[in-house]
């Protein structure tokens, strides 16, 4: 019933309700009769008597009518029937209404004229639309489908409709198949279709076939489905596909794609759903005919498993008063839980709605008091819960007067009394950390120590001392050795107990004791002073172990691998470091070496400083390095020697499968790259400094090898795409051009199946989780990888013989004469199911 409550409320409400239906339908009528009906009213709600313009934008339900206990508003408005009778202007307008929401009934999809191979099978499609929405009926030679058994019918609400011949004979040879729909809105419409039945040895070349049928398959919810058929037909024949006798439109889902090359008419459903299972057919058509392919079940799995933990929480946790605590809940099901904490029903700690996934931890700090814990996950299948409790409790006291006796220049031994504590003590813990290296000891950063390490490794390596650590013990006392001589370290000990480590002790100071120097001198100088005296210069010691008391200058005209007591002795003070030498011979070569000496011995001597006594000859030049730059160049650096008289150049000297080359540079630069050199070989390299007067004494030797001539870079691998069950095509770019370091020879494919390297987690190993392990890192080592090797004109290649839905990892290497470079960045490919 319409019901009004006043005529300006109610017409304004019919008459934009009216203009709204108008413009859906496209009605110039129904716009013409709402016009005159609200003109003949002569009230609209609008002062100036206008159709509503200001609500142009808003549809006729948008507003509620004053309530009314008699007012019920279904989508429709309605009159009360006392009034429809006085009303008749709005009953003319509803019925107008009314009848412009129908339309009458249309085919949208009409059958098609097919022919067929006799004992096949042929589906003929019907849709009808309209207002109200028709049904299909069809009929074959103009009659009802009596037979039943050979001939079926599969209708939706939608309209649409198949009706299947399960087997045609020539029998059937021009049947004509008609459909038709009414809805009473005005005459009934029909389509007609003819069936042409060709005999089997009558099948023209060209007919569609079907190469390969559907066969039963099987796929996880979520996954991609693959869906076997393929046609072949001259013209190319089209494929359509068939779910329980209803047409697929993949026009209307993404999810769905037919193939076209390859496998011509397979269907591939992506993210698959429990309503695609279903009996699947393919129908390849083209203008000389339609072939039916067998029906194969597609099965849709859809696992449900209720949450259940993987991960034990432990009925109580114990921490300190103070402490912190992690707890950690973990749920698995099919679909996963969410997780979350709470410590009563009425205290949730995350909110259920947005909890975590699977894995929930809840982090406790400054835990004070005694408290439980319940870990709840909650799925569409059910909910789970496990309580645990935290129980706080004191924690143990430092240990009582610590001492530290028994000092040597490398060790000490720290000792303690047991506090006072209601529980036993299960261990202690002794932190030792070095305060500062004591007067002549320098104290470096990380970084210069880093330095010190790389360039004396092999030297250090047996005796590297400790700068600090800590110590596990269950006694009452502890020896800690390999400390640096003469430096002081703080000790401080914990008590550890079944409730957590305590507190640290107040920290107790002691300096270990002297010890002679640990390292030479550092970087020795010399050069002539005068035809009988020469100035020599040092760096002091890195490691002195002590009070440096001063120096000693060995020296010898002789040959440099006489003994040293055999080699004349000058001693300089400890805060001396360069002295002159004086009453040698003219025009001679000396060799000098420097120790440093404190309370406990001597330290090693200096490397070898060679000095001719030739007034205005430079010294030897310092520091001098080589570094390989690739496999043909080596780079040389160091630092200008001493010298009296402006340094113009230097010279080299280098061996050669030509024996030793000499470079001559003539400018003073302090860097040179020697170029020209053979790959992978070892050079040894001296060099002196010139001036005007004449050429210093060449250093000692130092020793470089060229890297072998292998590509520096990988090759980058561009694609890696599934090609079948069994195979998979990898497609690469080769090194770069200027990193290549020689002529490409070959390219070498390493690849391994990683489910032989990862255990599935815990449930089924196609779990959702065990795809994502393929992520984390882990290794591959001791994994034996299958290699390939191709021309280096050859940039793809097809990983066969591969296990069908499998996950490979795979890198590429590029090779020159001399080698393989570096692996590529690694690409992990999944073959398709099988089938």
């Amino acid at each position: 019933m319409i019901q009004f409550r006043n005529t300006t409320y109610s017409m304004n409400r019919i008459a934009r309700h009216l203009r709204n239906v108008a413009r859906r339908k496209g009605s110039l009528l129904l716009i013409l009769f709402m016009i005159n009906t609200v003109l003949i009213t002569g009230t609209t709600g609008k002062e100036d008597g206008k159709l509503g313009e200001e609500d142009e934008d808003f549809g006729w339900n948008d507003e509620e009518p004053p309530p009314d206990d008699n007012i019920h508003d279904g989508g429709i408005p309605l009159v009360r029937k006392e009034e429809f009778a006085n009303n008749q202007l709005y009953a003319e307008a509803y019925q107008s209404y009314i009848q412009a929401l129908a339309y009458p009934a249309r085919l949208v999809v009409r059958p098609d004229s097919s022919t067929v191979v006799d004992e096949s099978k042929i589906s003929f499609f019907c849709r009808a639309d309209g207002n109200p929405l028709p049904s299909v009926i069809w009929r074959v030679n103009g009659k009802s489908i009596s037979d039943h058994n050979r001939i079926s019918i599969k209708s939706l609400s939608t309209g649409l409709s198949t009706l299947r011949f399960e087997r045609v004979s020539v029998d059937d040879n021009a049947t004509v198949v008609s459909c038709s729909a009414d809805n009473g809105v005005a005459n009934p419409v029909v389509a007609e279709a003819s069936l042409t039945v060709i005999p089997r040895d009558k099948v023209p070349t060209g007919f569609p076939q079907i190469e390969l049928h559907p066969s039963l398959k099987s796929v996880e919810q979520g996954k991609t489905a693959y869906v076997s058929c393929r046609v072949r037909g001259d013209p190319r024949a089209k494929v359509l596909w068939l779910r329980d006798l209803i047409p697929l439109d993949i026009r209307q889902d993404g999810r769905y794609s037919v193939s076209t090359i390859g496998n011509p008419g397979a269907l591939m459903i992506q993210h698959a759903r429990e309503e695609d299972q279903g009996k699947y057919e393919c129908i390849a058509r083209n203008s000389l005919g339609v072939a039916h392919s067998k029906a194969a079940n597609l099965y849709v799995k859809v696992r449900r498993v209720p949450p259940y933990f993987s991960y034990k929480l432990e009925r109580q946790y114990v921490v300190g008063i103070g402490g912190n605590i992690n707890l950690t809940c973990v749920a698995v099901g099919y679909p996963m839980p969410r997780v979350f904490w709470k410590k009563t029903d009425l205290m949730v700690l995350d909110d259920p709605s947005t909890a975590p996934i699977g894995k929930n931890v809840l982090t406790l700090t400054h835990v004070e008091s005694t408290e439980n814990f319940t870990c709840v996950a909650v799925s569409a299948l059910g909910n789970i819960e496990a309580t645990t409790t935290v129980i706080a409790k004191e924690l143990p006291p430092p240990p009582l007067n610590i001492v530290v006796s028994s000092v040597t220049s490398g060790s000490v031994v720290v000792s303690w009394k047991p506090p006072r504590y209601n529980e036993a003590i299960n261990k202690y813990l002794v932190t030792y950390k070095l305060k500062s290296l004591t007067e002549d000891n320098e104290l470096f950063t990380k970084e210069e120590e880093d330095q010190k390490e790389q360039e004396t490794s092999d030297n250090r390596h047996s005796n590297k001392k400790s700068t600090g650590g800590t110590v596990e013990t269950l006694e009452n006392s502890l020896l800690i050795e390999n400390l640096n001589p003469f430096a002081t370290y703080e000790f401080t000990v914990q008590s550890v107990g079944p409730v957590g480590t305590g507190l640290e002790s107040l920290p107790v100071e002691a300096q270990t004791k002297s010890s002679k120097p640990e390292t030479s001198p550092k970087d020795p100088q010399a050069r002539s002073l005068n035809r009988d005296s020469i100035l020599v210069m040092w760096k002091p010691s890195e490691k002195p172990n002590g009070v440096i008391t001063g120096y000693k200058v060995y020296y010898t005209n002789d040959v440099a691998t006489t003994p040293l007591r055999q080699w004349r002795r000058h001693d300089a003070k400890s805060d001396e470091f360069m002295t002159t030498i004086s009453g040698l011979e003219p025009d001679s070569r000396y060799f000098v070496k420097v120790a440093a000496h404190n309370s406990e011995g001597d330290s090693p001597v200096s490397s070898l400083v060679t000095v001719s006594t030739r007034p205005g000859i430079p010294g030897q030049p310092i520091m001098f390095k080589a570094f390989a730059q690739d496999s043909r160049r080596i780079e040389l650096n160091w630092h200008a020697p001493l010298h009296s008289s402006p340094i113009v150049g230097y010279t080299i000297r280098f061996n050669t499968t030509d024996g030793e080359k000499e470079l001559t540079l003539t400018s003073p630069s302090e860097k040179h790259i020697v170029t020209g050199l053979h790959p992978d070989k070892y050079y040894y390299f001296r060099i002196a400094a010139y001036s005007d007067r004449g050429q210093g004494e060449f250093t000692e030797p130092i020793i470089q090898k060229t890297i072998a001539s292998i590509p520096l870079s990988a090759p980058t691998i561009l694609s890696g795409a599934a090609t079948s069950s069994k195979s998979i095509e990898i497609r690469w770019k080769g090194p770069e051009q200027k990193k290549l370091n020689g002529v490409l020879t070959a390219y070498r494919i390493s690849f391994f199946r990683l489910e032989d390297a990862i255990k599935p987690s815990h449930g089924s190993e196609d779990s959702d989780e065990y795809d994502e392990e393929y992520d984390e890192g882990f290794p591959t080592d001791s994994i034996e990888k299958i290699v390939v090797v191709v021309p280096s004109d050859v940039t793809s290649y097809v990983l066969s013989d591969l296990l069908p839905y499998s996950t490979y990892e795979v890198t590429v290497a590029a090779s020159t004469m001399d080698g393989y470079g570096p692996e590529s960045a690694s690409r992990v490919v999944k073959t398709l199911e099988d089938g």
